[in-house]
């Protein structure tokens, strides 16, 4: 009997995941604060492929600590009902960023996590109901840092330390790192994010010979191949 009931969940799962995945669709892969600005704003969007309303929440965590809370800013409305074949737009309003950097991105999680609602002939069904969350990277950017994207991974220095590969980001810019060539091969160490200001000395054997060309993702969510360089 167990059996059977772990397999009826297993099925309920696999008819109701893609209506859930159907419904919210948030507008962007990533939010730029812009420090000098009052708020930023993102789109959110109820497809009504499914054709149920959504209880949307949404919240702001720290980037190396998900399961919390950030202090840093506030998303209204931060619960809502979203109904099929409707919008909203999220608000989200820095409330206490004076401890942050002055000279570098913070960078952040946005959080959105979808409910469906259950229709009356759900109700009496033993149907799995599941909560999808999407999360996306929110970077504050204050208003006195100076340069752009394009010139923080231009400004990247590649090294070679004890034969390892080790790269510093000079910059107040976060890069977002989408894939790393090492002479058309394919590293699997290196991090996510180069953070501002931070040295990151991988794993990868690497030679003064070899020719490395990163792809990053720009502040539109698009992959951007930078030029090859060489490591010093």
């Amino acid at each position: 009997m167990r059996l059977k009931v772990a397999a009826f969940l297993v099925l309920a799962v696999g008819f109701w995941l893609p209506q859930v995945q159907a419904g919210v669709n948030v507008g962007s892969t990533r939010v730029i604060y812009q420090g000098k600005e009052k708020e930023a704003n993102l789109a959110l969007a109820n497809s009504g492929d499914d054709g149920v309303p959504y209880l949307v929440q949404s919240w702001v965590s720290p980037f190396d600590n998900r399961d919390d809370s950030a202090d840093e800013f506030i998303i209204t409305p931060p619960l809502f009902r979203l109904d099929a074949n409707s919008q909203n737009i999220l608000r989200i309003i820095a409330t206490n960023t004076q401890n942050l950097p002055a000279d570098q991105e913070s960078l952040f999680l946005l959080n959105v996590k979808a409910i469906p609602a259950m229709s009356d002939e759900q109700r009496n069904q033993n149907v799995l109901q599941i909560a999808l969350k999407t999360t996306i990277k929110l970077f504050y950017r204050p208003a006195s840092l100076k340069g752009s994207l394009i010139d923080a991974v231009e400004k990247l220095q590649w090294r070679v330390a004890d034969g390892k590969l080790s790269v510093h980001n000079p910059s107040g810019f976060n890069v977002v790192v989408s894939e790393l060539l090492i002479n058309n091969i394919a590293s699997q160490d290196v991090p996510e994010v180069i953070k501002p200001g931070s040295t990151v000395t991988t794993h990868t054997s690497l030679n003064n010979s070899d020719t490395l060309v990163l792809s990053y993702i720009n502040e539109y969510g698009s992959t951007v191949k930078a030029a090859p360089v060489p490591p010093h």
